[in-house]
């Protein structure tokens, strides 16, 4: 349990212009990912997905130690690596849940279909 209190303590702990950045940057994202989605309006749950999910790997970077955070020109690439894996990620994530659910829905779809008379 510790193990994951520390991990929760490490994401909560990030500075403010880490998230800021990884916000501005999931959000020009989203805007053209906005595009492509057969309902547009559903930006507002993709959105959040591919904010976690770069923070996600932000957090990553931090663990293994890739960068001295110190450095403002290493600090901004990474964070710009990190935002671009997680919107990546976030984006396949959620390409993929609305794969699942086109696919229960079109079986439930055909299981509830009426049978034609004679048939």
């Amino acid at each position: 349990m510790s193990f994951l209190s520390k991990h929760v303590d490490g994401l909560l702990s990030m500075d403010w212009q880490t998230l800021v950045v990884l916000a501005v940057l999931c959000s020009m994202a989203a805007y053209f990912i906005k595009e492509y989605l057969a309902n547009p309006p559903m930006i507002i749950f993709v959105y959040p997905v591919l904010v976690l999910c770069s923070i996600l790997v932000q957090y990553l970077f931090i663990l293994a130690d890739l960068y001295p955070p110190k450095q403002l020109d290493q600090w901004l690439m990474w964070t710009i690596i990190a935002s671009i894996t997680g919107t990546l990620v976030g984006t396949v994530l959620v390409a993929c849940l609305g794969n699942l659910m086109d696919r229960a829905g079109s079986r439930r779809g055909q299981a509830r279909a009426p049978r034609k008379a004679g048939a």
